[in-house]
């Protein structure tokens, strides 16, 4: 059988292969730029992955090329960027893929806490501002966050305790963007963790909770991740049903999910569910610390089976921490000095080629690396890859 990617995550294809292969299927990737994929497709050589170069943000491109396949499958949904498009294409050709409803609410984070918030799940307030039109402030609740209601990858997410910087932020967003409308919802004071879990038919499994840590405000930036973590050790074992009733209030009964959530004095609160598989190298880290081919459910669910995991008990055999690597100057990414590294444990995984223009340093464009370590348990792990990403030196050139 047959079955197509609409783009991917940067890393994870080799693994995704390795299960198509087991599971005798083919997968087709469309993407309109290869070079995203260097670094997996230089090291995938197998006949279950067909690379195509298509426009892929020309739907009848995409549905073109699924009718012209004998024994087309469907789908197979990877991403935040291309999931509208996926659902809208598969309800098109008739095709199976993951709730409509779900991945509707999750890729409109004003619907997403509407929903939450009537289900009891969230104590958060928002509001839509339309960025040319005047705004009363005077029913914000101060500190706030500012973001674009679809988007992704810590892009266009701002931090406003006032209304002076409320103000500040609506000009720079008139200024230096295309939005026309933000979403204004309360920021969660607390500690920030995300829960990856993998669904099917309604039932749900909660395979890690990883730590994660950001940039300092007003930047959002991801710096550096942890997983699993012993989540009875750490006072987090309330995650586990708390996650299944958050997924069900959202109609959530198929595929991978990332949470980002944060544990307040009081509560839990969820900052966005993803309808994928965590992004970096969170799907490469579970793999290696459960020693098992997690994407292998992708083509299970599919193809209409129950995963595998669902019977497994997932045994940690190791921890594994991630530290981001960005540039810090704007310019061409040339290289970066590994040398001083400890390559027993620590691996590097580039994200750009030699040459990419870096012009935005405020936002995971800017990532250049990650940097994977392991150890026995997450907080070391996490502390040795902070020790390792402190020895990269990256080099630019204007």
């Amino acid at each position: 059988m047959n079955f197509v990617l609409v783009e991917a995550l940067t890393f994870g294809l080799g693994r995704l292969v390795k299960a198509a292969e087991e599971l005798n299927v083919t997968l087709h990737l469309l993407t309109y730029n290869p070079d995203i994929y260097f670094y997996e497709l230089d090291k995938i050589d197998s006949s279950n992955l067909k690379l195509i170069k298509l426009n892929t943000f020309n739907q009848d491109d995409i549905i073109n090329y699924c009718t012209s396949i004998e024994d087309f499958g469907g789908i197979i949904n990877l991403t935040d960027t291309w999931t509208n498009s996926v659902r809208e294409i598969s309800e098109i050709l008739g095709c199976k893929g993951q709730n409509p409803k779900s991945t509707t609410i999750c890729r409109d984070k004003s619907m997403l806490r509407e929903v939450l918030s009537k289900k009891g799940l969230s104590k958060g307030k928002q509001s839509l501002v339309k960025v040319h039109e005047a705004f009363n402030t005077s029913n914000i609740d101060y500190p706030v966050i500012i973001k674009d209601p679809s988007g992704t990858g810590s892009k266009h997410v701002w931090f406003a305790d006032c209304d002076e910087e409320f103000y500040s932020v609506i000009e720079t967003i008139k200024n230096k963007s295309n939005l026309e409308l933000v979403l204004v919802e309360s920021y969660f004071k607390g500690t920030l963790y995300s829960a990856e879990t993998v669904s099917y038919q309604g039932e749900t499994k909660l395979i890690s909770v990883s730590s994660r840590v950001l940039s300092d405000i007003p930047l959002f930036m991801e710096k550096a991740i942890s997983l699993p973590l012993d989540i009875e050790k750490n006072g987090l074992e309330h995650v586990e049903p708390w996650i299944k009733s958050v997924l069900s209030a959202i109609s959530y009964t198929d595929g991978f999910a990332h949470t980002e959530f944060i544990v307040t004095d009081d509560s839990l609160e969820v900052v966005e569910v993803n309808p994928r598989l965590g992004g970096v190298q969170i799907g490469e880290a579970l793999c290696q610390a459960f020693d098992y081919n997690i994407y292998k459910a992708f083509i299970e669910i599919a193809l209409g089976v129950r995963p595998e995991i669902f019977s497994m008990e997932l045994v940690k055999k190791k921890s594994l921490g991630q530290v981001f690597i960005y540039a810090n100057t704007k310019g061409s990414f040339a290289n970066y000095n590994e040398r001083n590294i400890n390559h027993k444990t620590t691996t590097i995984y580039p994200c750009a080629k030699i040459g990419k223009k870096i012009e935005n340093l405020h936002d995971q464009s800017a990532c250049v690396a990650i940097l994977l370590t392991e150890a026995a348990n997450s907080e070391v792990a996490l502390l040795n890859a902070l020790s390792e990403a402190n020895k990269i030196q990256i080099l630019m050139e204007e």
